[in-house]
């Protein structure tokens, strides 16, 4: 390897490493394929129209988007995100679901898990009683 390849081979190296190092800084610390499922043992259907998260770095909750899902009683739903900004984290699940009153979906309520560390592949169960 010649001098100036090698040196070239350095430069390459030290920017990759330094992007590397800052990728948090810039929001790049995205706690991928996290699994959350939500429980419902409250007796009744209830409607989830809302999923967010806790980032306590920010003090702020992050939604993410969802469409609108009925949830039977005794059963449960579950699906899989990527989370912005809370890879190795403490972190908390909020679902935001509505009940039936006079057969129409009424209410705003929440559900909400026990804080966790968020790590890939993780996954998080958040029980309604």
């Amino acid at each position: 390897m010649t001098l100036k390849t090698f040196a070239k081979a350095a430069l390459t190296a030290a920017a990759f490493a330094a992007t590397a190092s800052s990728a948090s800084a810039w929001g790049f610390d995205i706690c991928e394929d996290v699994t959350m499922r939500l429980h419902n043992y409250s007796g009744q259907a209830i409607q989830i129209y809302d999923v967010d998260y806790y980032d306590y770095g920010q003090g702020i909750w992050r939604s993410e988007p969802f469409e609108n899902r009925v949830i039977q009683d005794g059963y449960y739903f579950s699906f899989t995100r990527n989370l912005e900004d809370v890879e190795n984290a403490q972190t908390r699940i909020r679902f935001r679901y509505r009940t039936t009153s006079g057969g129409r979906w009424t209410g705003s309520y929440t559900a909400q898990g026990s804080a966790f560390t968020c790590r890939h592949n993780a996954t998080v169960d958040v029980r309604l009683r």
